[in-house]
């Protein structure tokens, strides 16, 4: 993978841990697995889009 993937996935990632540590209240568990799901997701979308 090139450079601009990683970078991306980093970007995707730090902002996901971002996003799930900034509640200040405790958070249920399925926006824990949406938020999740969604990293994946466009972790994915990045490897397919770089790699074409």
């Amino acid at each position: 993978m090139t450079f601009w993937t990683w970078l991306a996935i980093a970007i995707v990632v730090i902002g996901g841990a971002i996003a799930a540590n900034a509640g200040k209240k405790k958070t249920e568990r399925k926006y824990i697995i949406a938020l999740v799901w969604f990293i994946v997701a466009v972790i994915f979308f990045f490897i397919w889009w770089f790699a074409r």
